[in-house]
């Protein structure tokens, strides 16, 4: 089977940078089939990359490498990281992209650099790139750079929005247990009280709770986008009650 390399980035689709960053992949491994989870997450939003790369990686096979570079700190002096977890293999910045993933199995401070030129303000293509490209030569992380014992996790435990997809559905991080008769979810000084299995469930235009394809409660709109509605934003926090 070719090798699997999933891509995850903020880049967006208007300039090169994504292309630029799969060509040094290919060029030294043209046989790899490199899948692109999104490149339109909002810039500099850790969070939701986080997010959007926890509930994607597991859905590939065994043995795939996942390169995540939502990085607002490149070219500083912030660690370059591979996280082991059950048979996979995430390459990003040490910022707290992978914090839902934790624990992993296994965590390297990457040391290895490239050899030639090095762009301060480009180290998905200069680093990262040719880094997944060592990885595919069957090169063992361990051979890359020490453990490390304390990455960068942010504060995922307190109940807040994770993710807006395109549609407008605010993503929480409460998991769907919490989602029972008499349950009421509170954001930005909104109390949303209506449970629905699907969008179809709720009056047009109105606000409902279902639970979403990630197992975790969303607050969502019939055919309108419930963020506008609430004003929502990644990171905001949100409350849960009952009664």
């Amino acid at each position: 089977m070719k090798p699997i390399v999933t891509f995850i980035s903020d880049f967006g689709q208007r300039d090169g940078y994504v292309a630029q960053v799969k060509a040094r992949i290919l060029s030294r491994h043209p046989d790899a089939c490199i899948v692109d989870i999104t490149h339109q997450v909002s810039p500099h939003d850790i969070i939701s990359g986080a997010w959007l790369i926890y509930t994607s990686y597991s859905w590939f096979p065994y043995s795939s490498i996942h390169l995540a570079i939502v990085d607002p700190g490149v070219g500083s002096e912030r660690a370059i990281i591979a996280v082991e977890k059950d048979g996979h293999l995430l390459i990003g910045p040490d910022n707290g992209v992978f914090s839902f993933i934790y624990p992993a199995n296994k965590v390297i401070e990457v040391k290895w650099r490239p050899s030639g030129s090095i762009s301060p303000t480009f180290h998905g293509r200069d680093i990262f790139a040719p880094l997944v490209g060592v990885v595919l030569d069957n090169d063992k992380i361990e051979n890359l750079g020490p453990p490390m014992g304390s990455p960068v996790i942010l504060d995922i435990h307190r109940p807040m929005i994770v993710h807006i997809d395109r549609f407008g559905n605010i993503i929480t991080n409460l998991d769907c247990s919490h989602l029972k008769p008499g349950c009421r979810l509170t954001v930005s000084g909104i109390t949303i009280a209506l449970i629905a299995k699907t969008f179809t469930d709720i009056p047009y235009g109105e606000l409902g709770l279902v639970c979403g394809s990630a197992s975790t409660i969303e607050i969502v709109a019939n055919q309108a986008r419930a963020d506008d509605i609430i004003d929502a934003k990644i990171g905001m926090p949100v409350s849960l009650s009952f009664g």
